[in-house]
């Protein structure tokens, strides 16, 4: 037999369970758009950051070796390394085409006329286009949405390399004021070459600049 006074408290404790219940959901909810949002924020700062402090300079174009060099700098003196996609106009170079010359093995004054002068980059990302993504008119969108609509080279695979900061190989410490030299073994017919700079962010690659240069 249950008295009336119990039944009364447990109809209490049922709706304080069911309040407790929604409580906690709101608050899982809350907290996940909470969450969500400084995400978006720190990606857009970072994003932002590495758009400004980034520079890229085109060197030459050397047409007996269908090579182009380039100068990459961080304006903020960071040591970290460069990210880079490569569109040589009809498909993206692969890591294995590009290198960083390394003037502390450098011999003879002559840029990457040696296996030891020269570091190859590294991918990082290689896959489809649509697993990299540009911010785009205040959205995020994937990168092949973006080259459709640019009316720049669609391919099935696209890579993104790491390129080693020049200060990496000094062993030194503090501010790097130091200039990243690069150099990208083209096909011999190449016409115009899209350099994509690149920002990694939770594992995801971001392009944050674009410089095109004709070399034909």
């Amino acid at each position: 037999m249950v008295l009336r006074g119990e039944s009364a408290l447990l109809t209490a404790i049922i709706f304080i369970g069911v309040a407790l219940v929604i409580g906690v959901a709101m608050l899982s909810y809350f907290t996940s758009i909470a969450t969500y949002y400084r995400d978006q924020v720190d990606l857009s700062s970072h994003l932002q950051s590495e758009a400004s402090n980034v520079f890229v300079n085109i060197i030459s174009y050397d047409t007996a070796s269908s090579s182009l060099w380039f100068l990459l700098k961080r304006t903020d003196g960071s040591r970290s390394s460069f990210f880079v996609i490569v569109d040589m106009g009809s498909e993206y170079s692969n890591c294995s085409n590009i290198y960083v010359s390394n003037p502390y093995h450098d011999q003879d004054g002559i840029l990457c006329n040696s296996n030891n002068d020269c570091v190859q980059a590294t991918p990082v990302y290689r896959g489809p286009m649509n697993g990299v993504y540009v911010p785009w008119e205040g959205v995020i969108v994937d990168f092949s949405s973006y080259a459709k609509t640019a009316g720049y080279t669609l391919s099935d695979t696209v890579y993104v390399c790491r390129l080693s900061n020049v200060c990496e190989f000094s062993g030194s410490q503090g501010l790097c004021s130091e200039n990243t030299i690069v150099k990208i073994q083209l096909p011999s017919y190449a016409g115009v070459i899209r350099l994509y700079t690149v920002a990694i962010y939770s594992n995801k690659p971001y392009i944050v600049g674009i410089y095109e240069v004709t070399v034909s």
